[in-house]
């Protein structure tokens, strides 16, 4: 009798312990697995403003279930951020992107916007890149498509700030043009007075991760699409 007992005092310390070293485990697991969570740092465009800015995205890509820092930061900053891994991703650029910037990249599924590229000018001056001859034309620091209509052209004025800098630098004649996408041309309020937009090219914009993430592309896409949806909605709002 007492025999048994011993064994029936044996199993259930061994099974206690067992299952102590199990809890305790789990616990002080919990927080590593909680911090290896990946939260991507992606690059944003500085030019974005509230209410459609870097907090909704970073709003919405929780929803969808993925962690993001959106980094806010001119487009030239942002190949070369991408180029040296000091972000995970970016939000815009187009679908050459992959091409230019040399290191395995992937584009989401999901269309950003496709609009056109205008080249902005006075009324009673050139209509088309073949026609310029003299003119300062602005482009926007980064933007790869500007540079690649310009590629033969010399009088080029690289501006940093983008959309809002170049509109005031057009203003102000201190360049003659620019050449900017139409989404940025509507959220200026148009051209200025005298000025006309001329279409030149047709601009196919993606969201970009490395390619290391590539199995948190479902989710990317998922908060993406429901970004540029509230995008569409507060700019027809807006308008």
């Amino acid at each position: 009798m007492m025999c048994l007992q011993l064994r029936r005092f044996v199993r259930t310390s061994v099974f206690s312990t067992i299952s102590f070293v199990a809890l305790f485990l789990y616990f002080a697991f919990l927080p590593n697995a909680k911090a290896e969570q990946t939260c991507l740092r992606i690059a944003f465009p500085e030019a974005a403003i509230d209410p459609a800015g870097a907090e909704l995205y970073r709003t919405i890509m929780r929803e969808a279930g993925l962690c993001v820092d959106p980094v806010p930061m001119p487009n030239a900053r942002a190949f070369m951020a991408m180029r040296h891994h000091q972000v995970d991703g970016v939000f815009a650029m187009l679908k050459q992107f992959e091409r230019k910037l040399g290191v395995p990249v992937i584009h989401g599924t999901v269309l950003v916007a496709e609009q056109e590229g205008f080249l902005v000018v006075k009324e009673d001056g050139p209509h088309t890149i073949s026609e310029l001859t003299t003119e300062d034309i602005g482009v926007w620091l980064g933007a790869s498509w500007s540079e690649d209509l310009l590629a033969d052209y010399d009088h080029i004025v690289r501006v940093p700030r983008g959309p809002t800098m170049m509109n005031k630098m057009l203003e102000k004649g201190r360049i003659d043009g620019m050449l900017l996408n139409g989404f940025s041309i509507d959220v200026l309020g148009g051209v200025p007075d005298g000025f006309v937009q001329v279409p030149v090219t047709k601009l196919s914009v993606y969201s970009w991760l490395h390619a290391e993430h590539a199995d948190l592309l479902a989710k990317f896409d998922a908060g993406t699409a429901k970004y540029r949806d509230r995008m569409i909605a507060w700019y027809s709002q807006k308008t």
